[in-house]
């Protein structure tokens, strides 16, 4: 009974490797190639994004995709080196340009052999039904205490350019016009509030404008007022709770309440909160008897500009 259980388990073992074996082996693809279905050799596409589809090989992991300017001979620019599972990809080309590709089959022990075709985007390719969408600023009134404002957008197909307009709008002026062959700008601007806008252009066309606002605010909120508890408070007892109350400006977005028993605050600090600035109140639970309390409260725009802090009220608990 023993001598065919091993043997049993010594059959199971060789086909488990046989069957390991074999899942390892990868197919050669030496001198295999794919078959191209779009697009046609030396085809001229009206779309700066054309479809690149292929017949899959059995035993290919990926498809290797090149795309170079102006050709494999003396390639100037490589547009594209990338690995595409699956059968198809979908380039962001240039209007008006021609370029060669080549695609292979490849897994992880062997690859194909290229097929190279050539393919031209029609110069007139309309970006109209296209759209820039803007990165940066964030938001519409996002507001920043930099005047260094860092402007980006999302590329668009066929886009050879991108003009943009920058806008005072308290006193309507310009103060940014220029154009740029990448999606991102910076620009140097001073307190104020602003419109940002920009549209991608080729030779025959141009998207709709896309804009943004926001402002440059460097001015810090005004000091916090302090009114409860009032400076040198006195309580008998230590109470179950203690409602701080604070005015603050109209530009203050929030605020930070610091509670310490040392009056410079370096050290004892027993209560740290960040609130929003339409609060401007506190209950705290946590007072102890027998303690010297110091308060403060400073003010933070949506900016990120901070003002002083406001006076330090004591309070004593006995």
């Amino acid at each position: 009974m023993k001598s065919k259980l091993r043997l049993f388990i010594s059959a199971a073992t060789v086909l488990l490797f046989v069957a390991c074996e074999h899942d390892f082996i990868e197919d050669d693809l030496t001198g295999k190639t794919v078959t191209i279905l779009a697009p046609a050799a030396d085809d001229t596409v009206a779309t700066s994004s054309p479809i690149f589809w292929w017949n899959e090989i059995a035993g290919a992991r990926s498809y290797r995709v090149q795309i170079v300017l102006p050709d494999f001979t003396s390639p100037q620019q490589l547009v594209y080196d990338t690995a595409v599972v699956g059968d198809r990809f979908y380039p962001s080309l240039i209007a008006g340009s021609t370029y060669y590709w080549r695609i292979r089959p490849e897994n992880g022990s062997s690859e194909g052999d290229w097929i190279t075709r050539r393919i031209t985007v029609d110069s007139s390719v309309s970006l109209a039904n296209q759209t820039v969408t803007i990165t940066l600023p964030a938001s519409n009134n996002t507001s920043t205490s930099s005047g260094t404002v860092p402007f980006s957008w999302n590329s668009v197909a066929g886009a050879q350019l991108y003009r943009m307009d920058v806008t005072n709008t308290t006193s309507g002026a310009n103060v940014v016009t220029t154009t740029s062959t990448v999606n991102n700008y910076t620009a140097t601007l001073a307190q104020g509030n602003y419109e940002f806008r920009v549209r991608a252009e080729n030779s025959s066309s141009f998207t709709a404008w896309s804009t943004r606002t926001f402002s440059v605010d460097q001015a810090a909120p005004t000091v916090p007022l302090l009114i409860f508890p009032a400076d040198d408070a006195f309580y008998a007892s230590a109470p179950s709770a203690i409602a701080f109350d604070w005015g603050n400006s109209t530009d203050a977005f929030t605020d930070s309440l610091e509670v310490a028993t040392d009056s410079t605050f370096s050290t004892g600090v027993v209560l740290a909160v960040s609130l929003s600035a339409t609060q401007s109140t506190y209950t705290w639970t946590g007072v102890q008897g027998n303690f010297t309390y110091f308060w403060r409260v400073r003010s933070f725009d949506a900016a990120g500009n901070a003002s002083n802090y406001s006076a330090i009220f004591r309070f004593d608990v006995n």
